[in-house]
This record gives C-alpha cells, structure tokens and sequence, in this order.
C-alpha cells in the first residue's frame, strides 16, 4: 500500500516550457491526499524558493527534503539537517578566493552569492529565478553551511582541490555553457534525507514512490520502493529508475501513477 511519495521540482512538478505545474499534477496531489498518501517535496532548492515555482496554496505538500536531503522539515519543525565538515568548506572557500568563481552559499534562512558574472545572468534567466544577493561568503567559515551552488565550466571543475566531504552533482541547462553543479555533503543526499523522513513517520521504504528527471534525483531513487524518471528526465535517472514515465508536458506524473495503480 502506497503511504508516502516524494517530487522533485524542476522537470518533474514544474514545467519550464510553461512556467506551471500541470493541471494534471496538482490533479494527482490532491488525489493522493484524498487516498491518505502523505506527499513531499524533495529538491535540490531552498524552502524560501518553493512559492516561485509552486502554487503552495493549492499543494499542501506534509513536508520538505531541501537541499538535496540535507534540510528537511514538516509543519511542526525541522526533522533532520546535516551541514557541511567545516574543514572541506574552508578548503573550498580558500580555493576560490584564488579562483574565483560565483558560488552560493545556503543557510539555514538565507542564501547568497560572492559575485555575479555573466554566467550566473545567462543560468538564474533559464531557471526562472532572480538573481542571487551578493553576500559575505567569509561567513561560511563560521556559520553551518548546507548546499552550495557552484557556477562553473566542466574544465574548470576538474580542477578543483580534493574535497572528500563534498559531492557534486553537475547540471547542464540544455547548453556546454550554461553548466555548474550543486555541492552537499558527501555524508548526505536526497536518499539520506527521505530515510530519515520515512523513519520519522514510521514508514517502510517498500510503501513509498519517487518521481525526479535529474542527476540528483538518481540517489534518491535508491531510498524508495518505486522510482519514476520523467520521460524528459536525464539519462542517468531514467537508468536508475524502476519505470520511465511521459514528459512533464505530457501528464507524466498522472499518468505514471494511474500505471501502478496508485490512482
């Protein structure tokens, strides 16, 4: 019996050709709620994010794995957080102090970026989002950082120092030059995130779905009893997933959940 799912936002819940989330979807979220099927949202993004994307008064969503598993909360408070080791930030924080590269820095309650260059104009215009304040990334040495967002060419990323308490999920935006990755603890990732969500809720990993179109969503895939790639998903999620569905466009995430009978 299906008690539990988790979606990703970007290419799965949200469409970038529209600019909405199907009428399909918000369809299916309220048919899994009618069902008792509790539904979470599982991104890459900070919470402070999901209004620009989601219309939260319409998805009533029982709680948030943010930053790729690393923060995650529900109505009543944080269920589970797991910063970076200070050490691998510092590293990397002295690293672009001699190379510099943009790079966001997410708290807690707030994120920010060291400079903007064309680069980030050209990535933040093709995902919808406002640029990012400019901010003091020293405080990274000090305060708990959960994520960072790291605009970078592939080259230049084989580059980088060794980090071995950081991972790197590389993100491409249709175009070699719209490139970067997300860092989060090497100790974390989505699929930590869901199981201690699952483990909260007394939930067996066998009663739950997954549904993602990225990298990153490919550790996720592994914390759930079934995994769903959307039709327009990478290749490397549609190789883990348990079953491909239609494109985000084309009723995807219905039509994936009629399949396994859930609806």
């Amino acid at each position: 019996m299906m008690k539990a799912a988790f979606f990703d936002i970007d290419g799965t819940l949200f469409s970038h050709k529209t600019h909405a989330v199907p009428a399909s979807t918000i369809r299916a979220l309220e048919e899994l709620r009618k069902r008792g099927v509790l539904t979470f949202v599982a991104t890459g993004r900070h919470i402070s994010m999901l209004g620009d994307f989601l219309p939260m008064d319409e998805l009533c969503f029982e709680g948030i794995v943010s930053l790729n598993g690393q923060y995650c909360r529900n109505s009543e408070g944080v269920i589970y957080h797991c910063p970076f080791p200070k050490e691998d930030i510092a590293a990397l924080l002295d690293y672009l102090k001699e190379h510099p590269h943009p790079c966001i820095l997410i708290e807690e309650d707030q994120m920010y970026i060291n400079f903007h260059n064309a680069l980030v104009e050209k990535v933040q215009a093709a995902i919808r989002s406002d640029m990012p304040a400019i901010g003091d990334t020293d405080r990274g040495y000090t305060v708990p950082i959960y994520q960072a967002l790291l605009y970078i060419s592939d080259e230049d990323m084989d580059k980088l120092p060794p980090l071995p308490g950081i991972r790197f999920s590389r993100w491409r935006l249709g175009s070699p030059d719209l490139s970067g990755a997300d860092l989060y603890p090497a100790s974390g990732g989505k699929s930590i995130g869901i199981a201690k969500v699952l483990e909260h809720y007394g939930i067996d990993k066998q009663d739950t779905m997954a549904f993602g179109d990225g990298q990153n969503d490919v550790d996720m895939f592994g914390a759930v009893g079934i995994a769903v790639a959307m039709g327009n998903a990478c290749e490397e999620a549609k190789a883990a997933a348990d079953y491909i569905t239609d494109d985000v466009d084309s009723d995807g995430l219905w039509n994936a959940l009629k399949h396994f009978g859930v609806l």
